[in-house]
């Protein structure tokens, strides 16, 4: 194997790696949203792996997006868990290719994104709060008709929350990871989509206690 092609597998797996120390437990999960985290995460780490395996450009991706359209559209996302809710606004480019697999396509949208908490009345701690995260939002999509596709959506990224402590969670630290997962329907040409969008945050542990918000809710997309 090439060392051109090896350095950036290697940095995509040592990725996967880190992502799989994040299914670390964090107090306060349970039933489905136990579940879903660990789709998402599971789900990550394998398509970061086929990535790799598959030789593809991942890191051009991230950086320079698809020849030809790179443009930068918009992504606004909204959820809730049992205590929390949570809007975002955020920027995001169009996908790159990465590789194909078994019919389905795979691609790369990166996603900067600034959302606003509330909590609960009554909650013991702050009751509002704002975060920024910065995902590398990944798709494995397959044709339903011809103008619409069917995808999944996996991505884990670095998140900064602006309330250590939230409601009645005790998060540890300000420092957060957002895990991504998703199923959604898009146009054929990338311009819009439309999907379930399910977002875990947590620390990895790095300091307790590590009290996991697990929102469930939606995402809509538009990139030029």
């Amino acid at each position: 194997m090439h060392s051109t092609t090896f350095a950036p597998r290697l940095a995509i797996l040592a990725l996967a790696t880190l992502s799989l120390a994040a299914a670390a437990p964090a107090h306060a999960e349970t039933g489905a949203g136990s579940a879903l985290k660990n789709t998402a995460i599971a789900g990550t780490i394998a398509t970061w792996t086929a990535a790799a395996l598959k030789g593809a450009p991942f890191f051009g991706c991230l950086a320079h997006g698809q020849s030809g359209n790179d443009a930068w559209g918009g992504r606004v996302a909204a959820g809730k868990d049992a205590e929390l809710s949570y809007e975002s606004v955020g920027v995001e480019r169009h996908e790159c290719q990465l590789t194909s697999l078994e019919g389905f396509s795979l691609d790369l949208s990166p996603v900067i994104s600034a959302g606003a908490w509330q909590a609960k009345s009554g909650s013991l701690y702050s009751h509002s709060a704002w975060d920024v995260a910065l995902v590398p939002m990944m798709h494995w999509r397959h044709p339903m008709t011809e103008g619409t596709r069917f995808d999944l959506e996996f991505g884990i990224g670095p998140a900064y929350l602006s309330e250590s402590d939230i409601g009645d969670r005790l998060k540890g630290s300000n420092f957060q990871f957002s895990d991504h997962f998703g199923v959604g329907v898009s146009s054929a040409d990338g311009h819009w989509r439309a999907g379930f969008a399910f977002r875990h945050i947590s620390n990895l542990s790095i300091r307790m206690p590590n009290n996991a918000v697990d929102f469930k809710g939606i995402a809509l997309e538009w990139t030029p």
